[in-house]
């Protein structure tokens, strides 16, 4: 059975881009260039997945994630990011995002990201470690590495955060792999979700 994946971006080489690439690899694709005709198009017939660009006219990606996490609760959604774009696609794993790509978009790693958000789903009772063993990883970093990863999980960047604490970029970096690692996390959106399990959220 072929996943149905919907893409929304204001962008039509990006739509039709992304659409070819998840054919070759068996999903179905449809496309939207803006986020109310997406909105409509759910309402009739959801997806499995959705992968929406955060920056488009009218309604941002962000907005519209936001109403889908009231009006479709479960439908995975990943978005896809400039590099400027990172504290908004944190704010919408917040809200509820699955995960966040930055562009140019690696097929490899969107079709990985696609098919690991649909397998989620199925599993309705989440796949990946409790909050339990997530203290007890987060317990492991020292106090330096629990700053840089709660301006991490907030969006903040290498540069930002270097600023904050008045230490470079270098030295930001190896703690932020630091903490990837004592999290046993593969990636910076799952060190991200895996934080936002743990951390007290913030208005």
């Amino acid at each position: 059975m072929k996943h149905n994946v919907l893409i929304v971006d204001d962008e039509p080489s990006v739509r039709e881009s992304l659409s070819s690439v998840l054919a070759t690899y068996g999903f179905k694709t449809a496309s939207c260039g803006n986020a109310r005709e997406a909105m409509e198009r759910i309402q009739k017939s959801a997806p499995d997945c959705v992968v929406l660009d955060v920056r488009m006219p009218d309604m941002d990606g962000l907005s519209l994630q936001r109403m889908l996490a009231q009006t479709a609760a479960g439908l995975p959604v990943i978005m896809i990011t400039g590099h400027a774009d990172i504290s908004m696609a944190v704010q919408a794993m917040r809200n509820g995002a699955f995960d966040f790509i930055e562009k140019p978009v690696d097929d490899e790693q969107l079709v990985a990201s696609i098919t690991s958000a649909i397998e989620q789903r199925k599993q309705s009772a989440g796949s990946g470690p409790d909050e339990k063993s997530l203290l007890a990883r987060y317990g492991l970093l020292t106090e330096r590495e629990k700053s840089v990863a709660e301006m991490v999980a907030e969006g903040y960047s290498s540069a930002a955060i270097a600023a904050t604490f008045s230490i470079s970029v270098r030295t930001v970096d190896h703690h932020r792999a630091s903490v990837l690692a004592k999290m046993q996390a593969t990636s910076l959106p799952q060190l991200i979700r895996y934080l936002l399990v743990i951390l007290p959220s913030k208005p």
